[in-house]
């Protein structure tokens, strides 16, 4: 039996250790065929677009086969945008839509510097360019729509910059040029003060904005502006390099041929063909065919032009909405119809009439879109505008609470300082003499517990030399103080601290305190000039050294403010 046990233990071992090292043999034969696939993406990534968009191909097959999540992602990406490059727009909506659905479901902030710049925004974004680029504005419009809501919900600088260009694309189909400049002029300004992405991606975007720009001139016969944007001062900062660089020097040739200017409009056209072939044979007779075909019809060489377009419109049509051809078509009839060939000119005629229809209702969709849009916009300003102006309602009657509130206190308050101002004067006539005390204060604590240490005698002394310091005015002086006045009556603080303590029932400084605002209360009601000071002048007169403090122990000696009492005072005059 323990042989037996022994045989499958032996058996396991040997099965595990055959799958581990089979396990390890197939990782490492993918990383090795990955390895190579990558090599050669990279070797024609700048020279053949295509061709390494075939090998893009061939390693998506393998990190499939292979169950790399991480990996199929980044190269959905890739294919999505060097598809759209090579205008294979069906194939880049696949890659985008299925790039969408695994970001969905994968955590790709495990790898945030692998996945820097897949977002949802970013691949909507070029759905939506593909959307376009085909004839299918509605689907278009709306993954547009979807890209502004999440910039504005999230606050995203560069998108918020740059979707108004991507949207004129749609302002630019119909046929609004005028609306098309507005909002690529806007995204080409506010993309030079956006900081939350890589300056490469904003160089791209606006050498991108600077080619609709100029071609938004030409529609708009501004043929100087057209040609000034693409100025080496102008595309200094921008992107110069390969296929930009091509489309700029074709945008050229397009200025030239507006302005009838045909040999240098042949010579930009024939480059930037020759660079096309360079960069993607298959596609290359798609990039210059229109304007180049209408060059040719221009110097009347028809063949070459009749060529030039058809060889174009092959390439182009399996690619796009027939709608896109209309004017191909228009030209065509007209260089058949100047060569001769009345029956091909009809054929194309009809052509151009079925597409121009159909394309009207293209831009009708289009242009319903931005009415609901501006409808929807509308509708969110109008319910905006209604709460906020029940927001301000609101904080108008509260407001308004508060103010009748603080008037109603004011009231209150006034006719309590009446009552109080009264009481005041009512101590007046009850006295004979004006020189008697109206304030007069106790203190519930004192400084100094009342004690027979001090004699009968000194005691007399300190009272007369309170009464001879009072009846000078001392206290009016700023050094009023405890340790001045005993020096002054010849003794010590703590025997004038008791006598005042007992005497008076106060401590120092309320005695001194009561005899200055006493002091004012009287001059004050007896002096009209003396009310014409200003309350810190008055403060000074009477020994202190702010109106703060003036005006506080005036409140407590007679409740109310200085001002308040000379103002009544005034008003009895």
């Amino acid at each position: 039996m323990k042989f037996s046990l022994n045989i499958v233990l032996i058996l396991i071992v040997f099965i595990f250790f055959n799958l581990s090292n089979g396990h390890a043999q197939d990782l490492k034969d993918y990383k090795k065929e990955y390895e190579m696939l990558q090599d050669s993406v990279s070797k024609h990534t700048s020279s053949n677009k295509r061709l390494a968009v075939d090998f893009e191909k061939r390693l998506l097959q393998l990190v499939e086969k292979n169950n790399d999540t991480t990996e199929m992602i980044i190269l959905l990406h890739r294919l999505g945008s060097n598809s759209q490059v090579i205008a294979e727009f069906e194939q880049s909506i696949g890659y985008f839509q299925k790039e969408l659905r695994l970001i969905s479901k994968y955590d790709i902030s495990r790898d945030s510097i692998k996945f820097k710049g897949f977002t949802e925004i970013e691949i909507l974004a070029q759905l939506g360019q593909n959307y376009k680029l085909l004839g299918q504005y509605d689907k278009a419009f709306k993954t547009y729509d979807k890209c502004l809501r999440i910039a504005e919900r999230d606050n995203l600088e560069f998108y918020k910059a740059v979707m108004p260009a991507i949207i004129a694309d749609l302002d630019f189909t119909v046929g609004d040029y005028k609306e098309a400049l507005i909002k690529n002029k806007k995204s080409f300004s506010a993309l030079n003060k956006v900081t939350d992405i890589d300056k490469n991606i904003i160089v791209h975007n606006r050498s991108s904005i600077a080619l609709k720009l100029s071609e938004i001139y030409l529609k708009l016969n501004e043929k100087d502006s057209a040609i000034w944007i693409l100025n080496d001062d102008v595309l200094e900062q921008l992107d110069s390099i390969g296929r930009f660089e091509m489309r700029v020097i074709a945008q050229r040739g397009k200025i030239y041929l507006k302005k009838e200017e045909f040999q240098k409009a042949l010579e930009n056209l024939k480059e930037a063909e020759s660079m096309a072939y360079k960069y993607d044979s298959v596609l290359a007779p798609a990039i210059v065919y229109y304007d180049l075909a209408e060059t040719y019809f221009k110097i009347n060489e028809n063949e070459k032009a009749i060529h030039t377009l058809e060889e174009g419109i092959a390439v182009v049509k399996p690619r796009v909405k027939e709608t896109s051809l209309t004017e191909d078509y228009k030209l065509l009839a007209k260089i058949y119809k100047a060569s001769g060939n009345l029956e091909k000119s009809n054929v194309y005629y009809e052509k151009y009439i079925l597409n121009q229809t159909a394309l009207e209702k293209s831009k009708d969709t289009i242009t319903s879109a931005f009415h609901t849009q501006e409808v929807s916009n509308l509708e969110k300003e109008k319910s905006t505008q209604k709460n906020t102006f029940y927001l301000y309602m609101s904080i108008g009657l509260g407001l308004l609470v508060l103010l009748i509130t603080f008037i109603i206190y004011l009231i209150k308050e006034k006719k309590k300082n009446t009552e109080k101002f009264n009481v005041l004067l009512a101590k007046f006539s009850q006295q004979e003499k004006p020189t008697f005390e109206i304030i007069d204060t106790k203190d519930k604590v004192l400084e100094e517990k009342i004690s027979a240490e001090v004699n009968e005698e000194t005691t007399y002394l300190i009272l007369a030399g309170l009464q001879s310091l009072k009846e000078q005015e001392y206290f009016l002086r700023q050094d009023c103080n405890s340790y001045n006045v005993a020096k002054k009556i010849k003794t010590n603080t703590s025997y004038l601290s008791k006598v005042i303590n007992s005497h008076f029932e106060k401590n120092f400084n309320t005695y001194i305190n009561d005899l200055r605002i006493n002091y004012a209360v009287l001059r004050l009601k007896n002096d009209s000039r003396f009310r014409s000071f200003s309350v810190q002048s008055i403060a000074e007169e009477i020994g202190y050294k702010s109106a703060d403090s003036f005006s506080k122990y005036f409140k407590l000696r007679t409740g109310l403010n200085p001002s308040f009492y000379i103002k009544e005072l005034n008003s009895l005059s």
